[in-house]
Parts: structure tokens; sequence; C-alpha cells
């Protein structure tokens, strides 16, 4: 329902990795989905331009987030809620499988 909301898959996808992560960067869900990268920095770009979201640079990284400060957040996060919720086990595990933020330079990998 979000990809009819938003008007695309990408924008969608955004959005729940947004809700599920509460931050993410463009290039590691571009490698991780197998998805256009310059779809999703685009797209990225539209939700901060239309105050959406918020954005900082971690040395060469753009991370995102929601904008916490906009009347519509808690809205938007209840809609994205409903249709997080109605996701099936497939494609929570196709969707949410990898850390979606960088890592900290230096810190041990730790293998499970």
């Amino acid at each position: 329902m979000l990809n009819i909301i938003f008007g695309s898959q990408i924008a969608q996808i955004i959005m729940l990795l947004l809700y599920r992560y509460e931050e993410v960067y463009a290039y590691e869900i571009s490698q991780n989905l197998k998805l256009n990268l310059r779809g999703i920095q685009e797209q990225l770009e539209k939700f901060e331009n239309a105050n959406l979201l918020v954005s900082r640079t971690v040395g060469r990284t753009r991370l995102y987030s929601f904008n916490e400060q906009s009347s519509f957040i808690k809205p938007l996060k209840d809609l994205i809620e409903v249709e997080y919720k109605k996701m099936s086990e497939a494609d929570k595990k196709r969707i949410f499988t990898k850390r979606m933020r960088p890592r900290r330079a230096g810190k041990e990998i730790i293998s499970e």
C-alpha cells in the first residue's frame, strides 16, 4: 500500500527501513536489496526536501532519519507501522537482513 501512496517501491522500502532501523544510508540499501543507487539517493533527497527526513554526514556517508520536528511524522509512522505489521515473514527476512548503518572504524566484527 505504501508504494501506491508514495508512488514507488523504493519509497516504500525506504520508509519501512527507516521505521525498523531509525537511520539509513543509500549505498547500504542499494547493496542489500540490489536496487539502483541513484534512484535511492533521489528518493531520499525528495523526502528530505519535503521535510520528512533529515540527514547528517558521518565521514563520507550521509545518514537519513525521520525529521521528528515535522508534524507529519507521527501519522506517517502510524501508517508505516500498519504496513510493517501486515508484511509476511518472508518479506521481512528479504528486506531487513543486514546492518543499515556504517560500522565505526576499527570496530571488531564478531561472528555468530
